[in-house]
């Protein structure tokens, strides 16, 4: 059975169908001799993307290839006789296999080659430290290939398994490496094994390398170098190896949260693992099964002001909160190779979470809480076509479902006091369903000094379906009623407690909504390698998405370049540029299924226009008909742009010690017709602003391409073993940005002077530091230290009040910018020791083996400040209300075999 399902996706693949035609009778003859491989490491597990070169008897490069999807390679030989295979791979060492090339033959060699009549099996060691560099000797790496890109910051299997990662969530702790002006509307992104991705379906145990920015102006991605995590999967292996790891914390062993009145609870305890080998009654097959159980028990930490009392006059209010969650993923992949040229695999991945309390902590009280579940299947078929020599494809097909639900902790209006706490209910109900089908297909042709690349992918055709039931029992905000001269008259507290809300909104009318997310994208690009000194590889993208009525199409040129300046000292300048065109998630389009014909009816009644006192009541059809109200409605600018960026930039790499490397680059980024939303059916200034144009009609968001957003940055950076002693990879930026938008559900302060807004962008952080290294990797009195700063994030003061009468309650103080204030600074100092025991004789990197750790996680204990509170009217403004978590211990314990 398994057979018949692997041949059946093999003759279903466009390589399939694209080798099917290539027979005829003027096809060239085949070179003389190829030269053809697997690489692995020494479990046996698969080495994807290993650089693989021939080298000559002269020291030229006579050809250069990478292992695919499951560790295999082949490249024509240009001739016969003696050769040297160079194979390299971050976090292994490197390999120098003499080989004598036969055609047509096989022949005697000498004792230290290889003939080449059969596939090699190449093992490439684990290396002494985990370099992440690949270092060739003398000339055999290619130093101006595009995807050598140093300026990148890469984490191999090795690395996964000696840094100190936090519950081995090896995705958060990566993505401080990623660079918020790259990221798109819908977010950042994710690649897993070639293929756009919304969550890595395997167990960290079972991933082999994570990388960012490896080749940054690259046409075959949709998102810039910086804003993107690729992750690469370990393949089924020929050889059993397995790997578990338990992970545990408990709060006796943490340090004490500032905020919280006792000491939250907090237990954690994280199963994971994969094993991988053989499938034993199908011959050529193997599998890979992947699983992981977290069980989390831990107090969120509520912070707020409420009403005081006699026993508390100064109204703080602190609790704990429990909020356990619960997480279940696992993952069994079936391999099959067909003879020497197709491979193919299947995957089913799993997914359930469920959590309770969840968006309790801050000023967010235990009432606001809901309880959300989220389940997901994936199904992954892919198919490796070595063509020829030269002609590789690849094809990938994924499935996927999912649903998320929330449910409020509590039923009741939601209640809002500006600045001070949020209770009553979250008013967040809803059950979200998705089926989505990606497909992704690539050609890669090695043609003389050319490597061509063409692809094309679907990233989204899917179908959601959201039911929607939030805010359907209303939501009450409460703002402080201000003199003319700004002062407080009666404080949002006062407000509160006297029943005089300042607004209120309600959603009413249809419940279910059906809506779809497409994009499509293809992309050529061409690496010339013009000389041995000198690439440059130029491509284009071309993209389609369904968001917008018109002008749906982008064409996206790139370009980028490598040149050798010295390469006994491996000093390499860098430079590219691009266009990248932005995409939405599916938040807009949900929005405008729901609003754009109020078939969602919502609705915001202004219950204290200007600076007048506030006139609303509790429960508001005392004083309202809420059904009388005009509906409010979400539109997209006519004739609206797709926004895009154009980045570009410069690095020059030198090799540093025995094998790292140190990397300054520059860079800039300029964002066009980038999104924000503007009510364009406001109240009038000539009104008080308590009219609005069309008494027809609440709030008429319109989703306008009209801002921009510019800024440039500075990166030192290294990565690899400075000596036998210390080894890591490390980035300080220096940048600066500016925008006059928040995103595409931001809104100005005035609806009727958007342009107004150019200040420092939301995400602007002047000075950004992230390393990781290891000291005595290998020793039992070995180090491993995480350390991360960032100068603090901008917010903007805000009063409280609805000055404008649009119910947005964004208003700032006179004379007051936006994002003019920053946050504390984060610091995090994170150290970990773990040492692999051998438990038999066997001394081999492939022994079973038990390991220890102990990680210590925010040693320093510092206060990393989460949220601020914003409100200059609130009797806590500019305080902390909520931080990130404090000093915490890590206990861990691994067995492999």
């Amino acid at each position: 059975m398994l057979r018949f399902f692997a041949l059946v996706v093999l003759l279903l693949s466009p390589a399939a169908i694209l080798a099917g035609n290539s027979s005829n009778s003027n096809a060239k003859p085949a070179p003389a001799a190829t030269v053809q491989g697997v690489v692995a490491d020494p479990t046996g597990a698969i080495v994807p993307n290993a650089e693989v070169d021939l080298v000559d008897t002269d020291g030229s490069i006579a050809g250069t290839t990478k292992s695919d999807g499951i560790g295999n390679f082949l490249m024509a030989a240009p001739h016969s006789g003696s050769f040297t295979l160079v194979i390299s791979e971050p976090g292994f060492e490197t390999v120098h296999l003499p080989v004598t090339v036969r055609p047509n033959v096989v022949a005697a060699a000498a004792p230290a080659a290889h003939v080449m009549a059969a596939p090699l099996h190449i093992t490439l060691p684990i290396a002494s430290v985990a370099t992440n560099v690949r270092v060739n000797g003398d000339t055999d790496e290619d130093l101006t290939a595009s995807e050598d890109n140093r300026d990148s910051s890469v984490m191999s299997s090795s690395d996964l398994k000696a840094l100190p990662i936090f519950d081995n969530d090896y995705v958060t702790a990566m993505s401080s490496f990623l660079d918020d002006s790259a990221s798109a509307t819908g977010g950042s992104g994710l690649m897993v094994d070639g293929v756009e991705a919304n969550r890595v379906t395997v167990s960290p145990s079972a991933v082999q390398e994570v990388r960012i920015n490896q080749d940054p102006y690259s046409a075959q991605y949709y998102w810039p170098g910086r804003g993107q995590m690729e992750i690469i999967t370990k393949s089924a292996a020929d050889k059993y190896h397995g790997q578990f790891n338990f992970l545990f914390r408990d709060s006796a062993l943490n340090a004490q949260n500032a905020l919280a009145p006792s000491k939250p609870f907090e237990q954690r305890r994280v199963y994971e693992g994969s094993m991988t080998g053989p499938i034993f009654f199908a011959k050529k097959s193997s599998f890979l099964l992947s699983f992981n159980r977290a069980e989390e028990d831990l107090d969120s930490v509520v912070n707020a002001t409420v009403l005081p009392t006699t026993a508390d006059p100064s109204g703080l209010f602190q609790a704990n909160v429990a909020a356990p969650t619960r997480d279940t993923e696992f993952s069994i992949r079936a391999a099959h190779q067909f003879g020497d040229k197709y491979s193919a695999y299947a995957q089913y991945s799993y997914e359930n979470w469920t959590g309770q309390n969840q968006g309790v902590g801050g000023q967010s009280l235990a009432d606001s809480g809901y309880n959300s579940k989220y389940h997901e299947d994936d199904t992954v078929v892919h198919v490796d076509s070595t063509l020829s020599a030269v002609l590789l494809n690849q094809f990938s097909v994924v499935g996927e479902h999912d649903f998320n639900t929330h449910a409020n902790a509590f039923d009741a209006p939601k209640v809002n006091v500006a600045g001070d706490f949020i209770g009553g209910s979250a008013q967040g109900d809803y059950l979200s369903t998705e089926y989505n089908f990606r497909i992704f297909d690539m050609v890669t042709w090695n043609h003389g000094r050319h490597t061509f690349k063409l692809g094309a992918g679907v990233p989204h055709m899917n179908r959601r379906a959201f039911d929607d039931n939030t805010n359907a029992l209303g939501t009450y905000t409460f703002g402080p009623t201000l003199n003319a001269n700004g002062s407080v008259a009666q404080s949002a507290l006062q407000n509160y407690a006297n029943n005089l809300p300042s607004g209120f909104s309600q959603n009413t009318g249809d419940v279910h909504f059906i809506y779809h997310q497409q994009e499509m994208g293809t992309f050529i690009q061409d690496q010339f390698k013009i000389n041995a000194r000198f690439a440059i590889t130029p491509g284009v993208r071309y993209d389609w998405q369904n968001f917008l009525a018109s002008k749906r199409l982008g064409f996206s040129p790139r370009v980028s370049f490598a040149w050798v300046l010295d390469q006994d000292s491996k000093t390499v300048v860098r430079g590219g540029g691009g266009v990248y065109y932005d995409r939405f998630g599916s938040g807009p389009l949900l929005d405008l299924a729901r609003y754009e014909n109020a078939r969602r009816r919502s609705v915001q009644i202004s219950l204290s226009p200007a600076n007048e006192p506030a006139t609303g009541c509790v429960p508001v059809s005392s004083c309202t008909t809420v059904t009388e109200q005009p509906a409010n409605l979400a539109q997209l600018a006519p004739n609206a742009a797709i926004p895009y960026q154009i980045q570009y930039g410069l690095s020059i790499e030198r090799q540093l010690g025995e094998k790292a490397t140190g990397i300054v680059s520059a860079y800039q980024t300029r964002g066009i017709h980038e999104f924000r939303s503007v009510d364009i059916n406001a109240p009038t200034s000539e009104s008080g602003y308590t009219v609005r144009p069309d008494p027809n009609f609440g709030m008429i968001r319109q989703m306008q391409p009209y801002a921009f957003m510019e800024g440039n940055g500075l990166d030192v950076s290294f990565r690899g073993r400075v000596n036998k002693h210390f080894t890591g990879f490390g980035r300080y930026t220096w940048s600066h940005f500016e925008s006059n938008t928040g995103g595409i559900g931001w809104f100005p302060q005035n609806q009727f002077a958007p342009n107004d807004e150019w200040s420092n962008a939301s995400f602007d952080r002047r000075n950004r530091l992230g390393m990781y290294a290891m000291v005595n990797p290998k020793s039992v009195y070995n180090i491993a230290a995480g350390v991360f700063a960032n100068t603090g994030r901008p917010w903007t003061i805000t009063t409280g009040s609805d000055l404008y009468g649009d119910s947005l309650f964004n208003t700032r103080p006179d004379d007051v910018g936006r994002d003019t204030e920053n946050a504390p600074s984060y610091v995090d100092l994170d150290l970990r020791w773990g040492h692999d025991f051998a438990i038999t004789a066997n001394k081999d990197e492939d022994a079973p083996r038990v390991g220890l750790s102990a990680g210590a996680f925010n040693l320093l204990n510092h206060q990393n400040p989460s949220s601020i509170d914003t409100v200059e009217t609130s009797p806590t403004f500019g305080d902390v209300t909520a931080d990130g978590p404090p000093r915490r211990i890590q206990l861990g314990m691994r067995v492999e075999f």
